[in-house]
């Protein structure tokens, strides 16, 4: 048996709309549901690019009278505000519409 400690990560990409979002955190909805406490990184599709911010997902509630899911998701600022974060995206052009987002689920 192997003691070495191993660390592996889980990535998987999720279609999301963006139904509120700003410089702190985001609402998606989404047809999947997401743990709270998981940790990912959101990529934004945009007209001129991709802008991607580390998040951690803070509530997840069913839809009433449909199969769907709110997502609540706070940035983790592990960087700081930069020309493709999605936090710069925002300060420069608003709200998007849609979304896709990679998550990371933790593991302990």
């Amino acid at each position: 048996m192997n003691t070495d400690k191993s660390l592996g990560v889980l990535m998987r990409e999720v279609r999301v709309r963006v139904v509120n979002i700003s410089h702190v955190g985001t609402l998606l909805e989404s047809n999947k549901r997401m743990a709270v406490g998981t940790l990912g990184r959101l990529r934004l599709r945009l007209a001129d690019g991709e802008y991607i911010d580390d998040i951690e997902v803070v509530r997840c509630d069913a839809v009433e009278g449909g199969n769907a899911f709110h997502i609540g998701m706070r940035f983790l600022f592990t960087t700081s505000r930069h020309q493709r974060s999605i936090r710069g995206a925002i300060a420069r052009f608003g709200a998007p519409q849609s979304a896709a987002i990679e998550t990371t689920s933790r593991t302990m």
